[in-house]
């Protein structure tokens, strides 16, 4: 019999902003990355969010956990393209998130899985220029959030 005890999954998709999937990294690594990294290419607000958990280490004991970057700055897709390529090529994001790129848009989940893993959940926020897309995924996060959670 299967599991009926799963919940729908949302997420926010864009073809407009850019955001980045950094699995496995540390926190202040992302953090660090994302800030620089807006301040460079002229990307506007940043905001880090952890999305999830994870049981491993780095090999200085570190614990890695997952992240997203969602940048304020509105992009052509091809821009997106490009930076997506650039964040792989500095080791941000891994290959699997670099093939989303020939969809035509990238989504970031915003409410819980099952109740294992909670909503992405709010670490770093930059404000430095254009913020509208951290807005628009900040609203649809606070709107989402507790959806398909058991209990509410």
């Amino acid at each position: 019999m299967k599991d009926k005890e799963g919940n729908v999954v949302l997420g926010y998709t864009t073809d407009c902003y850019l955001m980045l999937d950094h699995d496995l990294k540390r926190e202040d690594e992302v953090v660090k990355f994302a800030r620089e990294y807006t301040k460079f290419h002229d990307l506007g607000s940043v905001a880090v969010f952890k999305t999830s958990d994870s049981p491993q280490v780095d090999l200085f004991g570190n614990r890695l956990g997952n992240y997203c970057s969602v940048f304020g700055k509105p992009l052509s897709y091809d821009e997106i393209k490009w930076h997506v390529t650039e964040a792989y090529r500095l080791g941000m994001v891994n290959k699997s998130f670099v093939a989303i790129r020939e969809f035509g848009s990238i989504t970031i989940r915003v409410n819980s899985k099952n109740n294992k893993i909670p909503p992405p959940k709010p670490v770093y926020y930059y404000r430095i220029g254009d913020n509208r897309g951290v807005m628009d995924f900040t609203r649809h996060w606070v709107m989402c959030r507790k959806l398909g959670m058991k209990g509410t």
